[in-house]
């Protein structure tokens, strides 16, 4: 055991031994709600605008889109009951579903999903989602409740982008109303929000059916000691990929908790800044890659819960890449790529760096052991990092701003291989889209733009294998790993389900076996 987990272990022994007589709801005292901890704030409660994760949880819950996502990543209908592909897939007819009304009362329409999308398509709401639907021109009326989409040309990835990433909101409601008060047709309604949490209660005439659970509070907690206690004390029910790895064995043991482990879709990896210094160099990237032992980072820091991959697309997507050869761990090979690069070592292997690059992080307590992890590994090839780690919104505007040189995040919902245009076509700079790092390569382009225009699965794969070898040659990022989902929870808590990318959908199925019926109304 490391003399981090350690004192971890301690700090949490000492805690709730402190707090004992503060613990977990009895069956006969549980309310009926769940407590889920995110670890960042939403930064945003508008659909259009906002880009992270946490909002995201909000929109699960609160927002539907035109169509649903499964847990295994399929598609079915949502707001939209049907649909059609016309004019060799430059058009995408909507059906819409008929009955459904918006939290406020009123009647969801085609109108609703114009104004959604319009807003966002001619500049009146500006926001990085744009570039998620380049190949989007228009969206019409039809009838009351059918809406056609205008591409500028066929485009495959079209449906991926239509669950709650871009979720419905009312027509006429600008961004300003809706991040104070969010309005959808989910089946759960917004109640209130604070700097720390976002509270969402059943709503009573959902046209999926009323949920059972009367509530659900997402609440941020940044430190991950203080979400383990919080769940060990009850005060927090549900932990999707929050807990530090080196405890999720615990709750294994614990004949109170259930854990649920799945293969997931979310891909954790180094950003790095391309315009300028040794990172702009090809050669310098591959160093950096070799130098880092990606499966020790998983097995001694993750504890196993990530799969190392070359790729944002993972193991068992139709879109995965099984030829490209695994780059091993080879730090010899990395001092021979920073030698020929043109960045010797002053002094051998003495305390003179080669060039020195700053590391930028959140303060998540496994993000931060990650940094200094690969601190050290690259230490040993004679790169050195300074770490900088802040709370979560200043980290995030930072690379949103593009001022970093090397950052790590986790990329969420890699459903769609069309996710390179987004983050690393050459038109989705910001503000257009993710590419933060500024990638540019024409042939890349070209296949992404190809592989989109297609609709079958079949016509669209060789592009995107030729996009991966290019993204794997060229290292506009540095891929680490695919993680595992991890879902942690009492035992009572039935119905939850992992979705690929960690979301939180199945909490509408969600309630508790020991309060045998719902509520009559949801508490506000």
């Amino acid at each position: 055991m490391t003399k981090q987990s350690i004192v971890h272990r301690a700090t949490v022994v000492f805690l709730i031994t402190t707090l004992a007589g503060c613990g977990g709801s009895s069956p006969e005292s549980r309310v009926n709600e769940v407590v889920v901890a995110l670890e960042n704030p939403t930064l945003h409660l508008d659909p259009r605008i906002a880009t992270d994760q946490s909002s995201a949880r909000v929109f699960e819950l609160v927002l539907d889109g035109l169509v649903d996502k499964q847990p295994n990543g399929d598609l079915a209908p949502a707001l939209a009951e049907s649909w059609e592909i016309l004019d060799d897939g430059r058009r995408y007819r909507f059906h819409l579903r008929r009955g459904v009304r918006f939290h406020d009362g009123r009647p969801f329409s085609a109108d609703d999903v114009v104004w959604t999308f319009q807003t966002m398509l001619d500049g009146s709401v500006v926001t990085p989602k744009r570039g998620a639907f380049a190949q989007l021109d228009r969206v019409t009326k039809v009838e009351p409740l059918v809406v056609d989409f205008h591409m500028r040309e066929s485009y495959g990835a079209m449906l991926v982008n239509l669950t709650t990433y871009l979720g419905i909101i009312p027509a006429g409601e600008d961004p300003d109303a809706m991040n104070a008060h969010l309005i959808g047709t989910g089946p759960f309604r917004f109640v209130s929000q604070t700097p720390d949490s976002v509270v969402v209660a059943a709503h009573d005439e959902a046209w999926q059916g009323r949920p059972r659970l009367d509530r659900v509070i997402l609440k941020q907690v940044p430190d991950a000691t203080v979400r383990e206690l919080e769940l060990r004390k009850g005060s927090t029910q549900l932990l999707v990929n929050g807990l530090a790895p080196d405890v999720v064995d615990d709750f294994r043991s614990m004949a109170d908790y259930r854990v649920v482990v799945d293969p997931g879709s979310n891909w954790a990896y180094l950003g790095l800044n391309l315009r300028q210094g040794p990172l702009a160099e090809v050669a310098v990237r591959r160093a950096i890659l070799r130098a880092i032992d990606r499966q020790r980072i998983v097995t001694a820091l993750w504890q196993g819960l990530g799969i190392v991959g070359e790729t944002p697309i993972p193991p068992g997507h139709w879109a995965h890449h099984p030829g490209l050869e695994s780059v091993a761990y080879d730090p010899e090979e990395a001092r021979r790529l920073l030698d020929a690069a043109g960045y010797p070592d002053p002094d051998g292997t003495g305390p003179e760096a080669r060039f020195r690059l700053t590391y930028k992080t959140s303060t998540d307590q496994t993000s931060v052991l990650q940094a200094q992890v690969i601190q050290f590994m690259l230490a040993e090839v004679g790169i050195r990092i300074e770490i900088r780690s802040f709370e979560f919104a200043t980290f995030y505007a930072d690379v949103k701003q593009g001022n970093f040189e090397i950052f790590s995040l986790t990329q969420t919902g890699i459903v769609d291989p069309d996710i390179f245009a987004l983050m690393l076509h050459s038109k989705s700079v910001p503000p257009g889209g993710f590419n933060r790092g500024s990638y540019r390569n024409p042939e890349f382009d070209r296949h992404i733009e190809r592989g989109a225009a297609a609709v079958e699965p079949e016509k669209r794969l060789p592009h995107y294998l030729a996009a991966q070898e290019i993204f794997a040659a060229e290292l506009p990022f540095i891929s680490l790993f695919s993680k595992m989902n991890v879902g942690v929870m009492p035992r009572q808590l039935e119905g939850y389900e992992n979705y690929l990318s960690g979301e939180l959908y199945s909490l509408a199925r969600a309630y508790w076996a020991d309060i045998p019926e719902p509520s009559d109304a949801a508490t506000p």
